[in-house]
C-alpha cells in the first residue's frame, strides 16, 4: 500500500531509463536532486561496486560532491537510484543491507528481455522498504 508520494520531471524517469539501457548488464546508479519537493535531477554516478553486475556503490566522492553543488540553493539530495538489469523493481536482501531511513531509493528494472523497464520509488521506514509513489510532474524546473 503506497501511502506517500513524491513529484518527479518526466525528464528525470527517461534519464533513469536511458542509464540503466546502457549501463545493462551492470547496475547503473546515481543520486537524486530535488527542489520545491520535486525531484527535478538525476545525477548518473559510476558504479563503484566490486560486482557491478550484481551490486551498485555510490562513492562517498560523488555523494559530497552532489552535495555541495546543492550548498545555498534550495535543492537537496533526496536518495539514490539504481538498477535491477535481470529483475524487477524491487529491493532485495542487498539493497536492505546498505540503505537507511529516510532517503528515497528509486529501482529501475528489468533491463531487456522483451519486458517494459519499470521504475519504482521506496523509503526505508522502521527496517522496512514502504513503496513511495510517483507523481510525473511536467513542469519545467526552475533556474
Amino acid at each position: 500500500m503506497i501511502e506517500e508520494s513524491i513529484r518527479i520531471r518526466p525528464a528525470v524517469l527517461a534519464a533513469i531509463e536511458q542509464h540503466a539501457r546502457a549501463a545493462a548488464p551492470a547496475e547503473c546508479c546515481g543520486l537524486l536532486i530535488a527542489g520545491d519537493g520535486c525531484i527535478d535531477e538525476a545525477r548518473a554516478v559510476e558504479n563503484q561496486a566490486a560486482d557491478p553486475e550484481r551490486h551498485y556503490e555510490v562513492s562517498p566522492r560523488d555523494y559530497i560532491e552532489a552535495l555541495k553543488r546543492c550548498r545555498g540553493t534550495d535543492r537537496i539530495v533526496i536518495g539514490a537510484y539504481h538498477s535491477h538489469p535481470r529483475s524487477m523493481p524491487e529491493p532485495s536482501a542487498t539493497d536492505r543491507e546498505a540503505a537507511f531511513s529516510d532517503f528515497l531509493y528509486l529501482i529501475a528494472g528489468p533491463v531487456g528481455g522483451g519486458r517494459d523497464l519499470v521504475i519504482r520509488a521506496y523509503r526505508l521506514k522502521d527496517g522496512n522498504f514502504r513503496p513511495i509513489g510517483l507523481v510525473p510532474d511536467p513542469r519545467e524546473p526552475q533556474t
